[in-house]
């Protein structure tokens, strides 16, 4: 676990009141060996609304400012956003009812359902752990998917997190309902209709992440080929390529990691590649000696340390991101040698495989090995589309057929954000059919029309650099934040407003312009599409995503009350901290207590 500590001015918060002489005496005066005489309050708020008197005029609620209203939260998934929401709002809030449903039967959401040959993550495993539970005896420098998957396994049991993980549950769809303030969530038990029911509450959350959706290729007669055809992303556990006559398609992620893994199996491999891409060369980072990972293990502020030394490398990468700079440019001449020498002996590949366009303008993956199996003899590249497949082979978009024993698609996942299943919010309106085109969201978590609604890596988030899980984690604490001011406060709805959407998107548009992610490449980021708008990304580096997030912009929203009079919630004049007798001296710290977060 990480030494993190609790934030010093909390820690004093927490204080009970000392027993000092002073307050004693008043203890004494007021006829009391224990506490001076509290307001008779219940400690949490399960009926919101203000009262009134009987002529309809105001009248102020009998309780202390910082009560709470129960809330019912539901979330989607139970992967690394849905795992950490758990752990957030367990460790964070009180008087949350929260659940999070998952399709599969384990948790772990793409590392669970990712079992390809070579599936690893694509940052330094160390940078890939949450602040609580940093870990420091991974076994590669880039962890194997299992090793991620049993990872997230231990975050689960080590925090008691499994009461609120239903597996085996599926979200069929979601309804606002305007009235109650409430969205009536379908959910699925199992495969059997009849295990439908309706889960009710204040706030859902979709943490189903970027890639659990993945896709076939569009290509005729695919259903027709008579021997296995299979998606990187169900990898079935009894395949067996040995011997076997084998067609990649697809030169992402998957593709790269999988064809050094398969390479020494097959009688051979053609791999079909549609477009240029990066290659990156071996990247930086040792695995950790015995030694080291044992003096980690005793020393976990030391860990924490070299975790810091790596983030604050990622961070760094933003530079080579921007069109025309100097780290942009000798990356491109680095990566290009580097590329070069790997198919010195297939010097036509190089030609083609290598882009015009800038690095990044595709998630750069780690291929280790993947230029030297695409030398092995055994291995041909094919530069052309598919145009179809039939029972015993496929037909290249240039006329050249071809037959084989087994058809791999590495063609990647639906990341046009569409949500699965009906999402309906405000006056009818399918969130599917509003980012059907052109997907727009707020700080990558809020859409117009769907109140009390959050999306966790939507459309404009930091998903192109550095590690996903310490993304994940900043923006689950703002919606912790958001959650914890519409719970005190008794907000009935939040709304992103409109014109604080339509102009952040259009300067996000034009900032995205001074990036190589508008280049002309096809990418996830772009949906595929090359000469597409980038949707997926937020247009500058990580810090400054995550400064954005220190602190939100309420008066970015739209809001509804339960109380007719939105300061209803100040209550009586005492506080909550009076009534539960903690420290009511806060205020009072050495030096100037004021701490303005610094961009």
């Amino acid at each position: 676990m990480s030494p993190i500590a609790i934030n010093d001015a909390i820690r004093e918060e927490l204080k009970p009141t000392p027993q000092a002489p002073l307050k004693q005496k008043i203890q004494v005066e007021m006829g009391s060996k224990d506490t001076p005489t509290k307001p008779k309050v219940c400690p949490t708020v399960g009926d919101p609304f203000s009262e009134r008197n009987s002529d309809g005029s105001y009248k102020v609620l009998n309780q202390p400012l910082g009560m709470r209203r129960k809330l019912r939260v539901v979330s989607v998934g139970a992967g690394a956003s849905g795992i950490n929401m758990a752990y957030k709002i367990q460790s964070h809030m009180k008087d949350v009812d929260f659940v999070t449903y998952d399709k599969n039967s384990d948790v772990g959401g793409t590392w669970l359902e990712n079992r390809y040959p070579g599936v690893a993550c694509d940052t330094n495993s160390h940078g890939y752990a949450f602040t609580y539970h940093l870990k420091a005896d991974w076994t590669a420098v880039f962890s194997p998917g299992a090793e991620i998957e049993e990872y997230m396994r231990d975050v689960v049991r080590t925090y008691g997190l499994s009461k609120y993980i239903k597996l085996n549950h599926q979200v069929l769809g979601a309804q606002w309902d305007g009235e109650t303030a409430k969205w009536h969530v379908r959910v699925r038990e199992g495969d059997d209709p009849s295990a439908e029911f309706t889960d009710i509450c204040d706030v859902f959350i979709n943490a189903s992440g970027l890639l659990n959706h993945w896709k076939m290729p569009n290509i005729p007669g695919l259903k027709s080929f008579k021997g296995p055809v299979v998606h990187t992303a169900a990898w079935p556990e009894d395949l067996d390529l040995k011997g076997k006559k084998v067609a990649l398609i697809g030169i992402g992620s998957s593709a790269i990691q999988v064809l050094p893994q398969i390479q020494p199996l097959v009688k051979s491999c053609s791999i079909f590649i549609r477009s240029p891409t990066w290659i990156a060369p071996p990247r930086e980072g040792e695995l950790l000696s015995p030694e080291q990972i044992k003096r980690y293990l005793d020393h976990p502020e030391e860990h924490l340390e070299y975790c810091r030394d790596l983030e604050s490398l990622a961070n760094k990468r933003f530079g080579y991101i921007t069109r025309g700079s100097e780290d942009q440019h000798n990356l491109y001449q680095a990566w290009s040698t580097s590329m070069e020498k790997g198919l010195k002996s297939r010097p036509e590949y190089y030609e083609k495989l290598h882009p015009t366009f800038g690095v990044g303008c595709r998630r750069p993956t780690p291929g280790p090995g993947f230029l030297e199996a695409l030398t092995q003899d055994n291995v041909e590249a094919v530069f052309s589309g598919v145009d179809h497949i039939d029972e015993n082979g496929l037909t290249t978009a240039d006329g050249d057929r071809r037959e084989f024993d087994v058809i791999i698609c590495a063609t990647g996942f639906d990341v046009s954000f569409k949500p699965r299943f009906p999402v309906i919010g405000r006056d009818q309106i399918n969130l599917q059919e509003q980012w059907a085109q052109s997907p727009r969201a707020y700080l990558s978590m809020f859409a117009t029309n769907f109140p009390n609604y959050f999306t966790i890596l939507g459309p404009g988030s930091p998903s192109a650099q550095g590690s996903i899980i310490v993304s994940i984690e900043r923006i689950s604490d703002y919606i912790i934040k958001f959650l914890d001011r519409f719970q005190h406060e008794a907000i009935k709805t939040f709304e992103v407003d409109q014109r604080a959407v339509d102009e952040l998107t259009e300067h996000m548009q034009e900032q995205l312009k001074l990036t190589v992610w508008t280049d002309n490449c096809s990418s996830w980021f772009k949906n595929g599409d090359p000469n597409g708008p980038v949707i997926a990304l937020h247009p500058g580096g990580r810090l400054h995503f995550f400064s954005l997030l220190m602190d939100p912009r309420y008066e970015d929203f739209n809001y509804t009350y339960w109380n007719k009079n939105r300061y209803a919630y100040w209550g009586n004049g005492y506080t909550l901290r009076e009534v539960e007798g903690r420290n009511d001296t806060w205020y009072l710290q050495y030096g100037d207590g004021l701490d303005l977060f610094k961009f």
